[in-house]
């Protein structure tokens, strides 16, 4: 069996012939705390990690026991196992309240096994936040003896937890995940200020949780700002990865699945902003644009490739309008500023369409009319005519 962190302050207690006493007194705490420790009742605070192993003399690795990353595979498929047993529903009779208090200690009991396992840590988290949430809830308040030192307790048990895993851990994934039910946790107990603190240790999902928070705290401007700095981060992922997404649909002549990456971010553009002469001009090219077209004169559909080219043809003239120039959106604190080549004084019309338009693609329409027609038109708009 794998030492549990009290198994080893034992251990190591024993073969340097230190009393509970002594070692507390060396702690400046009581042998009551020791003692809990030892039988694995309590666990130290993290404040308290680097003091132990100065009195040892030994490095912080070894409480928590490099040795219980040993059973790893089972840490992983009881970490499955917990994770589909909290989402599941509670068996006839028990309240979700009952079920999911059941789940958090069987992952507690795992977790003095494996103290110093960070996914497993982070598993009792997530299972943590839920039942805190429990707590707030009205339905369940007859389970509960004394529902604020119960919810004081898991909580002050979850920032412990939470706190091992930010100071050890140097996995970014679960550092992220960590700081996540950190911010959950702290929102439930009300506390705002460690809510933003853990926020904006994010990497991923900074602004989104920092919305939450502010939002929590009655603070609807700040939100409302944090939610537009998340969306203009979507738009940027989108706008750099659908195109790349498309290309390889295209190796491999799915046409229909290179069409749908290719038009979903200008349909989510029209969406928010409707087409409009007032647009925010957040990019000065789309590709989406010209291979929307493209991929429509592979799948036969020329007038709809051509309802593509006129499209980009208008976005195009609205951009070079706006170049350089903050607009307001229709949705609150969302505005952009065009940046593609926006270290020239002045638009760069000139090769900005029909480079395109020569394509091979497009030889099936290029003596009707309506191509002809397109084709004239972004020739006078690279003039600046």
């Amino acid at each position: 069996m794998i030492e549990t962190m009290g198994q080893i302050i034992r251990r190591l207690r024993k073969e340097r012939n230190l009393t509970q006493e002594e070692l507390a007194e060396q702690l400046n705490i009581t042998s009551q705390a020791v003692s809990r420790w030892e039988n694995g009742t309590g666990m130290p605070d993290i404040s308290q990690i680097v003091p132990l192993s100065n009195v040892f003399g030994v490095t912080t690795d070894v409480l928590f026991s490099k040795d219980g990353m040993d059973g790893e595979e089972e840490v992983t498929a009881f970490i499955r196992e917990a994770e589909r047993k909290i989402n599941n529903k509670p068996t006839e009779g028990i309240s979700r309240f009952a079920h999911r208090k059941m789940c958090c200690d069987e992952v507690q009991a795992m977790v003095g096994v494996y103290p110093n396992n960070y996914a497993l840590l982070c598993c009792s988290l997530a299972d943590i936040v839920f039942l805190l949430w429990d707590y707030t809830e009205e339905q369940f308040a007859d389970e509960i003896t004394d529902k604020e030192s119960e919810m004081k307790a898991w909580a002050n048990e979850g920032i412990r937890q939470g706190n091992i895993v930010l100071n050890y851990c140097t996995d970014s994934y679960l550092l992220n995940i960590a700081n996540r039910w950190l911010v959950s946790i702290y929102r439930i107990m009300k506390d705002y200020s460690k809510a933003e603190e853990h926020a904006r240790k994010l990497t991923d999902g900074r602004e989104t949780f920092l919305a939450i928070v502010y939002d929590d705290m009655g603070r609807t401007e700040d939100a409302m700002k944090q939610y537009s700095v998340s969306i203009d981060n979507a738009f940027s992922a989108l706008i750099q990865s659908l195109p790349l997404l498309g290309y390889l649909y295209l190796k491999q002549k799915k046409f229909d699945e290179a069409y749908t990456c290719y038009r979903l971010f200008p349909d989510i553009y029209d969406l928010m902003f409707k087409n409009s002469e007032d647009e925010v001009p957040y990019y000065a090219y789309h590709p989406c644009f010209d291979w929307c077209a493209a991929v429509c004169m592979k799948l036969g559909r020329h007038d709809e490739a051509m309802d593509w080219l006129e499209k980009w043809l208008k976005h195009e003239q609205i951009n070079a309008k706006n170049y350089n120039v903050i607009t307001e959106s229709k949705l609150p604190y969302f505005s952009g500023l065009i940046f593609a080549d926006s270290y020239h004084e002045s638009y760069l019309r000139e090769n900005r369409i029909t480079p395109s338009l020569e394509w091979d693609n497009f030889d099936p329409i290029r003596e009707t009319d309506r191509f002809k027609a397109i084709l004239a038109d972004a020739e006078a708009f690279e003039k600046g005519d």
